[in-house]
């Protein structure tokens, strides 16, 4: 019989798991509200997960850190969201340039399967 190999990827307390492309963008005041900050890691979510109502800057997900994790890196970076990606498909995200490089820094601008997650994300 030979052994069964697993591989795990492991995502500190998030509740909510997702895998999709990564791309990045150049932030700006974003649908939350919330001003960037240079050398702040930030992230934008797709509207099907962002579901913002009227006000967008009232959304609960708004602030919120998830956790990005690279497989082939192995190592896992934290970002704030405070955008909406309209282009993105459900599962993708947008983050700053920086962070970009920091968690593909071999991206070409679009990075397939990163799996990224947080609690208040929903799923």
């Amino acid at each position: 019989m030979k052994p069964l190999k697993i591989a795990l990827t492991i995502l500190p307390l998030v509740a909510n798991a997702y895998k999709g492309d990564m791309t990045h963008f150049t932030p700006a005041l974003g649908s939350c509200g919330i001003p960037y900050v240079p050398g702040t890691d930030i992230v934008a979510l797709s509207n099907e997960i962002m579901q913002n109502g009227a006000n967008p800057n009232n959304n609960p997900k708004c602030g919120s850190m998830i956790g990005i994790y690279n497989e082939q890196t192995q190592q896992t970076h934290y970002a704030q969201v405070v955008d909406t990606c309209g282009g993105c498909k459900r599962e993708d995200i947008d983050v700053n340039v920086e962070l970009f490089y920091k968690v593909a820094p071999d991206g070409d601008g679009r990075v397939p399967g990163i799996d990224w997650g947080g609690d208040r994300v929903g799923g």
